[in-house]
């Protein structure tokens, strides 16, 4: 639509492509970026753009409407524009804030130049600090708000659904096909034997049975309650390496050993599929959606996908990148070869985070992870029903978001869990082939 309208090539701004040319894989968080495109234009002495749009995948844009639209505003002065939602209830992922309105990503926001100087400025007097990357856009908001800029709300030009007078709006367009079938994927779930009666029945209930991939329970014990889950012992090969007295203690329930030996047991004894993906015992799993994600990735090469977070990216350096294994992590059969032919890929402790481990390992080896929407590391209550739905078909949550007291009886908890499972599903999963895109970074428009 840009080129269309007959706007300069370099008016977009590939955020994967930037990361790569400037060796900062944190790009994505927005501070970084807009760290570097300030510095630069101010230091070139150039003319800066007016405004920057920020854009995903699934953004679509009329260029002409958008530029009328921001033609609208003093550009001189300090903008922040968008389609604003605030949490109805307290969330894990924002830190169980609700004071903070922030755009839909999928929707695109705008930022003035002049608030651009600012966000600079206020990064040179206070640095970033190493934190936690979890979702970006809704940090961005609470950054822009504390500098003293509130999200102004433009539901009428970024929109959802396309209609009169929209600048931007959602469309999930089709996807590639490399011909995935069932057989190709095997679903690894990282369990233990204290959990084996209460999680692998509701599991296998749910979604594990029925799956139409080979479902296999990778534990430190064998167990045998439920006929159609086939459980792994992996103890006998790997001994303490899956010693939950080890790989999960007081100082720190990581599981990074587990999964080192889960890593290679898969291609020990599992060779030949070309996706492997670890969930956890408590991650709920659309089989059909997560076989048209990975469907429209080139398995050829070494690839890491799902939901990705970030650590201590600030505007000066890059942190690490790693895909949370409560949502699922999908590797392709390159990327799980580099990683048991690494010999430097081994836990510091047994008990270290394995998915911020396993992040840190598949960065050293150049693999790229890449983060999929669809994936949720967290329970639906957890992301703004807005969101959701300008979103991809879901592929996974992550809990079951019951709490009971301490003295109900098992069957009854199974049950809580069976029934909150079935209405996610039910609300959030369906499957439709050509109907999503791949979600790996965003772009930028310069106006």
């Amino acid at each position: 639509a840009i080129e269309k309208a007959g706007w300069p090539a370099d008016t977009v701004v590939d955020m994967a492509a930037a990361e790569r040319s400037a060796h900062h894989f944190g790009f994505w968080t927005y501070k970084p970026w807009l760290f570097s495109v300030e510095s630069a234009t101010e230091q070139s002495l150039g003319e800066p753009p007016a405004w920057l749009v920020f854009l995903e995948t699934s953004t679509a844009i009329d260029p002409e409407v958008l530029k009328g639209f921001l033609a609208k505003y003093d550009d001189q002065q300090e903008h922040y524009l968008g389609r604003s939602v605030e949490d109805v209830e307290s969330s894990i992922i924002h830190h169980y804030s609700t004071d903070t309105a922030y755009p839909v990503a999928q929707a695109g926001f705008a930022v003035s130049w002049p608030l651009v100087r600012r966000l600079a400025r206020d990064l040179r007097e206070k640095p970033s600090g190493r934190n936690q990357q979890i979702e970006p856009v809704w940090e961005f908001a609470k950054w822009v708000k504390e500098v003293g800029v509130e999200l102004t709300n433009r539901s009428d030009a970024f929109c959802v659904a396309r209609r009169d007078g929209c600048a931007t709006w959602v469309s999930h367009g089709p996807r590639a096909s490399y011909r995935l079938q069932p057989k190709d994927v095997l679903v690894a779930v990282k369990t233990v034997s204290h959990f084996h009666e209460s999680r692998i029945p509701v599991m296998q209930d749910v979604w594990g049975e029925a799956s139409g991939v080979d479902v296999v329970y990778l534990s430190n014990e064998g167990f045998s309650g439920v006929p159609s889950a086939e459980v792994v012992d992996l103890s006998t090969e790997f001994g303490d390496m899956v010693d939950p007295k080890r790989e999960a203690t007081k100082q720190g329930s990581g599981h990074c050993s587990k999964m080192e030996a889960i890593l290679k047991y898969l291609f020990r004894h599992r060779r030949g599929r070309r996706w492997y993906v670890v969930v956890d015992d408590d991650t709920l799993l659309n089989v059909p959606r997560l076989l048209e994600v990975l469907d429209s990735y080139d398995d050829s090469m070494a690839l890491s996908v799902g939901e990705r977070y970030g650590w201590s990216h600030t505007e000066y350096s890059s942190g690490s990148n790693y895909i949370t294994t409560g949502g699922g992590v999908a590797l392709s059969e390159p990327a799980l070869k580099m990683l048991n032919e690494c010999e430097t890929c081994a836990c510091r402790v047994p008990h270290a985070p394995d998915d911020m481990t396993l992040g840190t390992w598949m960065t050293s080896l150049g693999v790229p992870i890449l983060h999929e929407e669809a994936f949720h590391q967290s329970e639906p209550h957890n992301y703004h029903p807005e969101v959701l739905a300008a979103s991809e078909p879901a592929v996974s949550f992550h809990r079951y978001g019951v709490w009971l007291p301490a003295s109900a009886k098992p069957e009854e908890v199974g049950r809580a869990r069976r029934a909150n499972w079935r209405q996610w599903a039910k609300e959030h999963f369906y499957s439709q082939r050509g109907a999503s895109q791949a979600h790996d970074g965003g772009r930028s428009v310069e106006l």
